[in-house]
């Protein structure tokens, strides 16, 4: 594998963050002043017109958005010979997809304070009259201090508007996004219905064993009911989720301000409870069967400490 570059424009690489399906993540400082920056740059064989207009559009939003929970764009060169690039401004913290497998999740307050918000951001953005596209544990990133931030618009569009290609991440795709239908703010209310139920029990809404079987499911298959990776979720939470995630778009939330009310008040009720939600949090349903058998025998247990913890306090907890 050939070597990653060492300067990118003013900048000098710390080290690669990251890579997607079409650029690599840097970590960079700028030779002069020495300030952190990420940088985003398209990889050398995604230098297609389609893929230059994305990135373009991607700088373009970067630059006009200003919100505290999107990693806001400082600079960008889309004629570099090394291939177009991004300065974005450095968040030190870790993405979600470090803590979406059944054995890494967060906390649920930590779940909740994430999702208000990104629901924020992605209000932000249907005001700008933009839809993300790419809603995913791994365009979240969490900050040490629980400051939550959205980033990588390299697949938005304009609401209303067909993209020249299908773009996202299929396991957060809503029906109409994978036809390749003109979206709006909908079709990013049932991706972050997607990340809720993913945090929360570590699965995909739908299980398959290929992409085709995928699509199927997203077209035709209900949602496998979140209850079977994880017990005791408020119903008040999983009407949230599972509202999100309707197929038909006109059963679905239709604005952010309807989705941000509904789940604040189940949020409320949550962080208002004494009952330990955490304690089923990464364990397999069968043990979840057993703490369930010990707490219907003896409520007290929800505070026995035996719930697993497994991000740092520090994550808003």
């Amino acid at each position: 594998m050939a070597a990653g570059p060492t300067h990118i424009g003013n900048y000098s690489i710390v080290e690669q963050i990251g890579a997607g399906a079409t650029s690599n993540v840097y970590h960079a400082q700028h030779v002069k002043t020495f300030a952190s920056v990420a940088i985003k740059q398209l990889r050398r064989g995604r230098q297609s017109e389609i893929y230059q207009a994305m990135f373009a559009t991607e700088a373009e939003l970067g630059r006009r958005m200003r919100h505290k929970n999107i990693v806001h764009v400082l600079d960008a060169d889309l004629n570099d010979a090394g291939g177009a690039y991004l300065v974005m401004e450095y968040i030190k913290g870790a993405a979600l997809d470090h803590h979406d497998r059944a054995n890494s999740l967060p906390p649920i307050l930590t779940v909740l304070s994430v999702v208000e918000q990104i629901a924020n951001a992605l209000r932000y953005a249907a005001e700008l009259g933009v839809v993300h596209r790419d809603v995913k544990p791994g365009n979240i990133i969490l900050r040490p201090d629980g400051l939550a931030k959205l980033s990588d618009f390299g697949c938005a569009i304009p609401v209303s508007a067909m993209g020249e290609v299908v773009a996202g991440s299929l396991a957060y795709m809503s029906p109409e996004q994978l036809d390749g239908e003109a979206l709006d703010q909908r079709a990013d209310i049932y991706a972050l219905g997607a990340v809720i139920y993913r945090l929360l029990t570590g699965r995909h809404t739908f299980e398959a064993d290929n992409v085709f079987d995928a699509q199927i499911a997203i077209h035709n298959y209900p949602i496998t009911p979140i209850a079977t990776w994880r017990k005791k979720l408020p119903q008040e939470l999983i009407a949230v989720i599972e509202r999100a995630l309707e197929k038909d778009r006109e059963q679905r939330y239709a604005t952010w301000d309807e989705f941000i009310s509904d789940f604040g008040n189940a949020a409320h009720k949550i962080r208002m409870s004494d009952y330990d939600l955490d304690l089923y949090r990464g364990f397999s349903m069968s043990t979840q069967s057993v703490l369930s058998s010990y707490m219907s025998a003896d409520h007290a247990f929800s505070k026995s400490g035996f719930s697993r913890s497994t991000m740092q306090e520090s994550y808003g907890v």
